[in-house]
């Protein structure tokens, strides 16, 4: 057993960012069992829904390596767990095995420095406090939220907003959290946004 396994999702995970899924099919409910027993790691994919007809080619070149934090039986064989977004990873070659599990050779791709909130960054903090107000079920994936940390805070919006999938890795793939800044600004400059809608 080599590489890292993938999780395709439609949802996004970024590190720092938090996610509860229910899980389903053996394949994936093997996946946990391993990354729990430290067999082998695994990272959730973003699906590129562009590409057609083709489970590996949806998938882009880069992901998150995610650790489970908690789980829940959650009855009639269903899985539910809280994950974790550590590590951008670059996936290099991606394969399937026997049930249908993709996994994939990977090198780490850098995650972005920590940066302070500061005078003309704090909207982007106090909006995103909003958006969890309105959205609790988000929200108290939180327990601890870095709201003067514009790096937590910028990839807790990538990961929301319904941004389609070639722009978002646009963005996780440059070298500072810069251009994402920029970006959050001009985009969530409008105290008439109707948050609620962004998931």
């Amino acid at each position: 057993m080599s590489g890292m396994a993938l999780f395709p999702s439609s949802h996004h995970l970024l590190p720092g960012g938090r996610l509860e899924v229910t899980i389903a099919e053996e394949k994936y409910l093997r996946m946990i069992k391993q990354s729990l027993k430290a067999e082998r790691s695994f990272a959730l994919c973003m699906l590129n829904e562009g590409e057609e007809h083709d489970e590996i080619k949806k998938i882009p070149a880069i992901a998150t390596e995610a650790e489970v934090i908690d789980f829940n039986n959650a009855g009639n064989g269903l899985l539910s767990v809280i994950l974790e977004g550590k590590q951008k990873v670059r996936l290099i070659a991606i394969r399937i095995e026997e049930d249908g599990l993709l996994y994939a050779d990977y090198l780490l791709y850098p995650n972005w420095l920590t940066e302070p909130i500061d005078e003309s960054t704090l909207c982007l903090a106090e909006k995103l406090k909003l958006f969890y107000a309105t959205m609790p079920e988000i929200g108290s994936l939180y327990p601890t939220p870095s709201y003067d940390d514009i790096t937590w805070v910028s990839q807790r919006w990538v990961e929301i907003l319904p941004l389609e999938v070639q722009y978002k890795q646009l963005l996780i793939t440059q070298e500072s959290i810069k251009l994402t800044v920029r970006f959050l600004l001009k985009l969530l400059d409008n105290d008439e946004l109707p948050i609620p809608e962004l998931v």
